[in-house]
């Protein structure tokens, strides 16, 4: 009793330094025993391992561009921010571009319509050139990704393609512990709306009967303005609807998606004031879901920026509008907030590059890149923290 006593120590005690290590270090350390290798596949020292990785490490940045000069290609770095009590603005970032070695598909991204980063694990989804249209699952920690295609569309009689208003979203169940792709299509208001989803552990597409709210009605925004939080994704959209008089008009509001009971519901803005020219995103502020306002005067060229945050998930009253920011100069679009409450600005003086502002001094910093794309706009910056979790099924592919 004694001895099986010190050996289950002598596991657990093994398995608390191993959590600790990089990813890079335990993919080595694969072939040193089998009861390693076993262990790395393990759901739930994976779980373990994110867990650690997310409470240590400072999270880098997902930052999503797109070329201006022509063509809509996504380019992915990662940007690492420095900690708080580091000076140094010097920051590092790396090249996230692989080539996908697949017949299916050539690199070049004729219509993004997803990206998107959870546990690790990184969608990219859109239509690419050689006819392909679906999504990648990619995990850049352990160099491997699979490729996904969406089921086939079957358009009405005398419909155009570019009638239909497709979406997609990318999430996690937290009941079933599984991921999923999620496409809506909207041939119109004289069709049915069709939504299907795809769950990553059986592989396999399904059509989902939506019941629970009218979509026919609803136009979604542009494809960047959406965010995954907590099992929950939302949309910014706009809802065509009819007042006591039967005038139809126009109003925005958020769309979500839960991704455990896989239902829809639909929630009002927060009342802020409507000034021309603002620009909304969607942000994770101290894990709730935030809305940046970002107001810039044309003749001035000062930006202010209204931080509003949603205090409990779901409930439109809790809408509470935290912190004004501003008035900034040269400040071409907020990015979102660090993990420690910092705020990401996308600037442009001379040159394009990323800052750091401080809410609680007020005071921003500008990080210095070596070779910032200057002939890109980032889209958004969304947080990453490597993980474990790898893919089985068809179309896995390990570089």
């Amino acid at each position: 009793m004694k001895r099986m006593r010190g050996t289950n120590l002598a596991v657990e005690l093994l398995e608390n330094i191993l959590v600790r290590l990089p990813v890079k270090s335990i993919i080595r350390f694969k072939c040193v025993e089998k009861s390693w290798f076993s262990l790395f596949q393990n759901p739930s020292f994976i779980a373990k391992h994110h867990r650690h990785r997310c409470s240590i490490t400072n999270p880098s940045f997902l930052i999503m561009s797109r070329d201006d000069s022509g063509g809509d290609i996504i380019i992915m770095s990662l940007l690492h921010p420095p900690h708080n009590d580091v000076d140094d603005t010097q920051v590092q970032i790396v090249d996230m571009n692989i080539r996908f070695d697949t017949n299916l598909i050539s690199m070049r991204f004729l219509r993004p319509n997803i990206c998107t980063c959870i546990n690790g694990i990184i969608c990219v989804g859109g239509s690419f050139s050689g006819d392909f249209d679906g999504f990648f699952l990619w995990n850049p920690a352990i160099r491997q990704y699979k490729v996904v295609p969406y089921p086939t569309l079957h358009y009405p009689p005398a419909l155009h393609v570019f009638n239909t208003d497709i979406n997609f979203a990318f999430g996690y169940d937290h009941n079933s512990n599984d991921y999923k792709v999620v496409r809506i299509v909207n041939y119109g208001r004289d069709y049915n709306i069709f939504v299907h989803v795809y769950t990553l552990s059986t592989d396999s597409w399904r059509q989902k009967i939506n019941t629970t709210i009218d979509l026919s009605n609803i136009t979604f925004l542009s494809t960047f303005d959406e965010k995954y939080l907590n099992g929950v994704y939302y949309w910014f959209c706009i809802l065509k609807d009819t007042d006591k008089h039967g005038r139809v008009f126009n109003c925005e509001v958020i769309l979500s998606f839960d991704m455990t009971n896989e239902v829809f519901r639909m929630l009002s803005l927060p009342e802020f004031r409507n000034v021309p020219h603002h620009i909304k995103t969607f942000a994770v502020f101290n894990e709730c879901l935030a809305l940046i306002i970002f107001n810039k005067r044309r003749t001035t060229m000062e930006a202010n920026l209204e931080i509003w945050v949603m205090r409990e998930s779901g409930v439109q009253e809790s809408w509470t509008k935290k912190l004004v920011v501003g008035p900034l100069l040269g400040v071409r679009n907020p990015l979102g907030f660090a993990k420690n409450g910092e705020l990401l600005l996308l600037v442009c003086d001379d040159e394009q590059t990323i800052a750091v502002y401080n809410i609680g001094s007020q005071e921003i910093k500008i990080l210095q890149f070596r070779d910032f794309p200057n002939s890109f706009r980032t889209i958004e910056a969304i947080s990453y923290v490597e993980s474990l979790i790898s893919f089985k099924g068809d179309n896995v592919v390990q570089y």
